[in-house]
């Protein structure tokens, strides 16, 4: 079964509002004091019915006790997964297994040259399905971007961990909620639940449309799939 999410900054706010618009799970933002105050953080998230992933925090740059800090939040959620950047991995994803091997650590592609290549750089993979028709492949009708990304589940799918799908299309402003890309996003629901993915699938949406109405008709919409794959 897929997992829905909606990723926003762990306010209380923001978590009554993803749990009133129907979400299950989440995704949540951090930063280096965001983390450095985790355990108040987890005891936050563990007041709403949700399951999570977090990303990592995006400045390069972080002291020991923030990758200890990410460590420990991370086992405090039960998280299906830490989402990091290639040159946040490189920078501390040794230190990170070395503090923990067992971490599920999801590298998100950004502007990359090769799917093969980013995966087979990586031990576990958060596809960002904006980012790879964004950057590289923004001319291609969207039935040859899905083909490209059922290629890459087939060859890649044991690293697959976490997913990022915005409702986008080409030339449009990116983080837009999925239903503003209806097509992009049914069409990867159904390539994901073809191999059994069991990770978390998140509406990443910029700040204005984190609100109920828009995050509801996210929510609606994978509904409606639902029920037209169990018919």
């Amino acid at each position: 079964m897929l997992r829905l999410a909606t990723k926003f900054k762990p306010e209380a706010a923001a978590f009554e509002t993803a749990v009133r618009a129907g979400f299950q799970h989440a995704e949540l933002w951090t930063d280096a004091s965001l983390l450095l105050q985790g355990r108040e953080l987890a005891r936050l998230a563990r007041q709403f019915p949700l399951g999570y992933a977090f990303h990592f925090p995006n400045r390069l740059e972080q002291p020991p006790e923030v990758l200890h800090a990410a460590v420990q939040l991370y086992h405090d959620l039960d998280a299906r997964a830490m989402v990091l950047h290639a040159p946040h991995f490189v920078r501390h994803g040794e230190t990170l297994l070395r503090l923990d091997p067992t971490l599920n650590l999801a590298v998100e592609n950004h502007r990359i040259e090769s799917l093969d290549a980013w995966a087979a750089a990586h031990p576990g993979l958060a596809l960002d399905v904006e980012h790879l028709w964004m950057y590289g492949n923004q001319h291609r009708p969207l039935g040859e971007l899905l083909a490209l990304v059922r290629d890459f589940l087939h060859h890649h799918r044991a690293k697959l961990h976490h997913v990022h799908l915005p409702g986008y299309l080409p030339g449009q402003p990116e983080h837009r909620p999925m239903y503003c890309s209806r097509d992009l996003a049914r069409g990867m629901w159904d390539l994901l639940v073809a191999i059994d993915f069991d990770g978390l699938v998140v509406s990443e949406v910029n700040e204005e449309f984190q609100n109920e109405y828009e995050l509801r008709m996210d929510v609606l919409l994978f509904q409606h799939w639902q029920a037209q794959q169990q018919s």
